[in-house]
């Protein structure tokens, strides 16, 4: 990653430094006068972001998760290949907010490496039975190199807010109705003064987490009306490489989702060829109801007609990641084109007390990617601390 872009991220966060390396060298954040306990629930981007954020500032806070892990969406496979496989969250778009802040710790920034991609790499669109191959152009989106988002968490991240963290305990219920916020499991309840939402939106669709009173009409509009896109990746080892940095097939009408076929080794320090898809909306649901035998023998025969046979018989292996089944996530994206009112809506707090953050509950500029998580998580935070300021 350089400097510039490692600055960027760190930004997202209002510090100077990493965490642990602010108190190694002495510098403290200021203390918020708000004396009061929040609960984060999600330990994804925005809940881990929201918790380090929360920590900087003296704040008492939990993290209650439903999984047996943290992560979420920026789930990461370290077996597949000789490299870290994202099976979440992959690129890095570091011009995604503006940053006007100095990191002073160039140890740090050497520790996490991305590569870009450049205007002559090889792209391709798939249409009408026909491969069209061309430059790639202008992309902005960055690689990690032998890393991944959820590794950029572990170094900067998980060390401050890790024993905060309750595992394996999902939220049934959110009760707002007096002045203390109490909060409902299978088998626990917790008390709190301020409430982050960060879980997945589907989620809230599907009334795993109910709230108390009942949300607003306006709140409760926004959330059903939320268009969410089936999400899936698959990675695919094969014997040589066939195939273009990027190639596209094409999606009539496009609000129905994407599916891009991609060099999941590019920039990597591997001689492994492993070609990943990524697939959300109409597409992904339909890849998603292959089992698993029988998508790796549809994929093959989809790439084999874009390729001209190459694929079947380079086949090694694959692994899929099918999010609309995963716990406690259900779903993958927020649709490409939702309307921003209502990510807006989404975003907005109830009462002063329960507050949104995560890549689809954002101020409805831009959404779904780790940057947004993260800047909505700031921004949450920011709410709970104005009130106090």
């Amino acid at each position: 990653m350089t400097r510039k872009e490692f600055i960027h991220i760190c930004g997202l966060f209002g510090l100077g430094l990493p965490f642990h390396t602010a108190l190694a060298s002495g510098s403290t954040p200021s203390k918020s006068t708000f004396s009061g306990k929040v609960i984060i629930i999600g330990a994804g981007a925005a809940g881990l972001s929201a918790g380090y954020l929360l920590k900087q500032r003296g704040i008492d806070f939990k993290i209650l998760e439903a999984a047996p892990g943290y992560g979420g969406r920026m789930k990461t496979n370290h077996d597949f290949a000789d490299f870290p496989i994202p099976l979440g969250a992959e690129w890095v778009t570091s011009n995604t907010l503006p940053f006007n802040q100095i990191v002073g710790n160039r140890t740090a920034v050497e520790k996490i490496d991305t590569v870009g991609y450049t205007q002559n790499d090889e792209y391709g669109v798939w249409y009408n039975d026909k491969l069209v191959r061309g430059d790639l152009g202008k992309l902005n989106y960055r690689k990690f190199i032998n890393s991944s988002w959820l590794n950029f968490f572990e170094e900067f991240i998980i060390p401050a807010v890790t024993q905060h963290i309750h595992y394996q305990t999902a939220v049934r219920l959110i009760n707002y109705s007096d002045k203390k916020v109490i909060v409902k499991t299978q088998t626990s309840e917790f008390t709190a003064d301020r409430i982050i939402v960060t879980a997945p939106i589907t989620m809230l669709q599907n009334e795993t987490i109910r709230f108390t009173p009942a949300l607003s009409k306006k709140k409760l509009n926004a959330i059903n009306n939320a268009s969410m896109w089936d999400g899936l990746k698959v990675f695919m080892e094969f014997k040589k490489k066939f195939y273009p940095a990027f190639t596209d097939l094409i999606i009539h009408p496009e609000t129905d989702g994407q599916v891009s076929y991609y060099d999941a080794s590019f920039g990597q320090n591997s001689k492994k060829n492993v070609l990943g898809l990524f697939a959300v909306g109409k597409p992904a649901k339909k890849y998603g109801a292959y089992h698993q035998d029988d998508l790796k023998d549809h994929l093959l025969s989809e790439l084999d007609e874009i390729f001209e046979g190459q694929a079947s018989p380079n086949y090694l292996k694959h692994i899929t990641q099918n999010w609309s089944n995963e716990p406690f996530i259900e779903c993958a994206y927020l649709n490409d084109y939702e309307d921003s009112k209502i990510i807006r809506t989404l975003q907005e707090s109830v009462a002063d007390k329960i507050f949104f953050a995560g890549d689809g509950y954002t101020s409805g500029n831009d959404w779904g990617n780790v940057h947004n998580a993260i800047e909505s998580a700031r921004q949450s935070v920011n709410e709970i601390l104005d009130e106090y300021n």
